[in-house]
């Protein structure tokens, strides 16, 4: 048994002897490597190598500080993405409005087309009217029914042109026409207008027949004053511009008269006039 035991002990000596010496040599072995690697610490390789590794560290510290620069960039231009959104989002809400001008303004285009057809429309017609009040007006007045034969219209922006034409269709010049047949044109183009004006207003006439001879002013006094206008004042000169046949004529159709009373010369009043006692009271006063 004693032997046995020596024999074991002998075995794990030698194996102990073994390990020991093995690892002896693997720590001269790292020894000799570390100085060998002490001894070529400043070789060219390593040196190299130290100098590519700072030029890698120098590259990364560049990368770091580019990278940093581009974060910042990066934080600045989503800053802007956010105010061109915003910005974005208030030009798409004004494009809706232009939208929605432009169709009003197609809208009201087209309304203004409608209302220049309108107009036009408007214009032809009144034109073809008045050209027919002026005319009835005219001949109605005039001895010579056959001296103005046509009456054209021309409606402009501002104004309107009349021209007078005869059966062969010449234009009759205005300062041509006598005194009293100027006063029947003017006459009968007042009635015209007052007839298309489609407004009731009062009609001021001064000095209503004083070019017209006999016939006319009867013509005048029967057939056109009554029917100018709703309301119409004349100032005629008693005896002169209205006799009292004529005055007769127009007696059914005057409400009331009054005769202008010179009390001297700087004053004067309407004295007012029962309509059946007007030429009575004018010879009472001035003859």
């Amino acid at each position: 048994m004693l032997n046995n035991l020596r024999h074991s002990f002998r075995e794990t000596f030698k194996s102990t002897t073994r390990d020991y010496e093995r690892t002896t040599l693997e720590l001269r072995q790292i020894r000799n490597r570390i100085r060998l690697a002490e001894a070529n610490a400043d070789g060219p390789i390593i040196q190299a190598d130290r100098n590519h590794k700072q030029d890698i560290d120098r590259k990364i510290d560049e990368i770091d500080n580019e990278l940093i620069r581009l974060s910042g960039k990066i934080d600045v231009c989503r800053s802007e993405i956010l105010v061109n959104e915003r910005r974005l989002s208030e030009l798409r809400d004004q494009l809706t409005v232009i939208d929605s001008l432009k169709e009003k303004d197609e809208r009201v285009e087209r309304i203004i087309q409608r209302l220049n057809e309108f107009i036009a429309h408007f214009h032809a017609r009144k034109k073809k009217s008045l050209e027919q009040q002026i005319r009835d007006g005219l001949k109605m007045l005039m001895h010579k029914r056959q001296f103005i034969d046509q009456v054209e219209v021309r409606i402009g922006f501002e104004s309107i042109e009349i021209d007078l034409l005869n059966g062969r269709g010449d234009i009759i010049r205005k300062d041509s026409l006598s005194k009293g047949e100027q006063q029947m044109y003017a006459t009968a183009l007042l009635r015209g207008l007052v007839e298309e004006s489609d407004i009731e207003f009062p009609v001021f006439i001064d000095s209503p027949m004083q070019k017209f001879d006999e016939e006319h002013a009867l013509n005048i006094v029967k057939d056109f004053y009554p029917t100018i206008s709703k309301q119409v004042i004349l100032f005629p000169l008693i005896n002169k511009e209205l006799t009292q046949r004529e005055y007769q004529l127009l007696r059914p159709h005057v409400a009331r008269t009054y005769l202008i009373h010179n009390l001297h010369a700087d004053k004067s009043e309407f004295q007012p006039v029962e309509p059946g006692k007007l030429f009575e009271a004018y010879n009472t006063l001035y003859n």
